[in-house]
C-alpha cells in the first residue's frame, strides 16, 4: 500500500472539505455555522495564495485518505516565523497506516522551505489518540491555547 501525498489543485476543494467533516465525528464535533458550500469557496481562495499550502493524500486507487492545511503565521520577535497547521484529517479507516505520518511530514517541509523557525499546531482537548501521535512525531505540548470566537 502506497500513499500519495500532494498539494491540493485547483477543481478539488469538494473532495479537500470532505476530509475535513471527517475532523467532526467524535471526539469531534460540527461547528455551529458549518456551511460546506462556503468552506469550498474558501479552499477555492486558499489555493490562490502563497503563504498557504493544501495537502490531499491518496491511495494507490485514488482514494482520499487524508488532508492537511498549513498557513505561514506571525514572525514573531521570540522565536521567529510562524507556521500553523490548521487541519490534519485521516479517513477513519486508514488511521495508524502512516498517512498522518506522511501528511505532517508535507506540511513541515513545506512550512520549512518557506523559511518556518518552527510549526504550530492546535488540537481539541478531547483528541487524545491525536495528541499521542503528535508526541510520538516528535511534537512538545508547550503551550494551552485560549481563543475567542467573536469580537465585542
Amino acid at each position: 500500500m502506497t500513499i500519495h501525498v500532494r498539494r491540493l489543485s485547483l477543481g478539488a476543494e469538494a473532495r479537500f472539505v470532505s476530509g475535513l467533516e471527517w475532523l467532526f465525528a467524535p471526539p469531534g464535533s460540527r461547528p455551529v455555522d458549518w456551511d460546506r458550500d462556503r468552506a469550498v469557496e474558501r479552499t477555492a481562495q486558499l489555493l490562490t495564495l502563497d503563504d498557504v499550502a493544501l495537502f490531499e493524500a491518496l491511495s494507490d486507487e485514488d482514494q482520499l485518505v487524508g488532508v492537511a492545511s498549513v498557513y505561514l503565521d506571525i514572525l514573531s520577535v521570540r522565536f521567529g516565523r510562524r507556521a500553523s497547521i490548521e487541519d490534519l484529517a485521516v479517513h477513519p479507516d486508514w488511521r495508524s497506516r502512516g498517512v498522518g505520518a506522511d501528511l505532517l511530514a508535507a506540511a513541515r517541509a513545506w512550512a520549512h522551505e518557506q523559511g518556518a523557525d518552527y510549526v504550530f499546531l492546535e488540537s481539541g482537548l478531547a483528541r487524545t489518540e491525536a495528541h499521542r501521535f503528535y508526541l510520538r512525531e516528535g511534537a512538545t505540548h508547550a503551550a494551552a491555547a485560549f481563543r475567542w470566537t467573536s469580537v465585542k
